[in-house]
Parts: C-alpha cells; sequence; structure tokens
C-alpha cells in the first residue's frame, strides 16, 4: 500500500522552502525595500540575494524529487492543489530570476561585492517592477495555500497536513 505522506526530504525541503521564502517576502517588503539606497543596505542586499538564490535551489530540488519520488494518493481538489504549488514554484523561479537579472542590469553586484555603490533608485528598471509584482502574487499565492490546507484539515478532515508533516498517528485515525 502506498503511503499517505510524503517522503521525509519532500517535507523537509516543503518546510525550508516555506521558511526562507517567507523571510525573503518579509524581508523584502518590509526591510529592504524601506532603506536607502546606500552601503548599510548592501549587508541586507547580500543576505537576500544569496536566500534567493538558495530559494530557487530549492524550488528546483523539490521539482526534481516530485518527479523522481511516486506521490502519495490523490485527496479531494488535487488538481487545484496541482495548480497551486506550481504556481508558487513558478513564482519563486520568476522572483529569483528577476532577482539577479535586477542585480546584474543595475550593478549591484559590484556593490555587493564590494566594488562599487548601489543606484540610487531600483525602481528604474524592468526586473525590479517584476521582482515586486512577483512578491505580490506570491504573497497571494502563500495565502491561499495556507487558507487551502486549513480548509482541507478543519472542513474537509482529509488530513493533509499530515502528509507534509504535521500531526501525528496513522492517516485515517481520528483526531
Amino acid at each position: 500500500m502506498q503511503d499517505f505522506r510524503y517522503r521525509a526530504p519532500q517535507i523537509a525541503i516543503h518546510w525550508l522552502v516555506a521558511a526562507v521564502v517567507l523571510f525573503l517576502l518579509a524581508t523584502g517588503m518590509l526591510v529592504l525595500a524601506e532603506l536607502p539606497n546606500n552601503a548599510q543596505k548592501v549587508g541586507n542586499l547580500r543576505i537576500h540575494m544569496i536566500l534567493g538564490g538558495l530559494a530557487a535551489l530549492l524550488v528546483v530540488a523539490r521539482i526534481a524529487l516530485r518527479r523522481r519520488l511516486p506521490p502519495p494518493p490523490p485527496v479531494q481538489g488535487e488538481t487545484l492543489g496541482w495548480l497551486g504549488h506550481l504556481a508558487l514554484n513558478l513564482v519563486v523561479l520568476l522572483l529569483a530570476f528577476s532577482g539577479a537579472l535586477l542585480v546584474l542590469q543595475s550593478g549591484a553586484l559590484d556593490a555587493v561585492l564590494g566594488n562599487g555603490v548601489l543606484p540610487e533608485d531600483f525602481k528604474q528598471f524592468l526586473p525590479r517592477k517584476i521582482h515586486g509584482l512577483a512578491a505580490r502574487a506570491a504573497i497571494g499565492l502563500v495565502g491561499l495555500h495556507v487558507l487551502a490546507a486549513l480548509y482541507h484539515q478543519l472542513i474537509v478532515k482529509d488530513r493533509l497536513l499530515f502528509r507534509v508533516g504535521l500531526g501525528f498517528g496513522k492517516a485515517g485515525q481520528s483526531q
């Protein structure tokens, strides 16, 4: 019989991606966006860039694992769930790609490496506009993802959260 849960590496990557993406969205919109483009911003930008690259690598690893390991049995709404995951993965990759383009186009890479200065304003660059729109889309998709998971757990009661490592006991047991 096929296991109801995802495999341990899939679960670990799921939660690691979630933590990194939430951190990036929060710090990007609440910290980096508010800081003036001066030398004090460079350290924060460096961390943001490194974690953005990590998020992209984790999403690629997650996709590779999903193709390599058999999925658990489907649940009600699986098609919508699949589309939601696809959208989240694509948006995270778009964020990483647009961020990388922005760093290259704006000259910020030189500043982060200690050989230049940040541009006066990132908003003049097209990849920044894409990055901002993708961040807002990511926030919306994360919100929908959380609401859908709670709906499944609390209304449908199919123990969906058990599949990603939350909850104990065997699938199908009452809580």
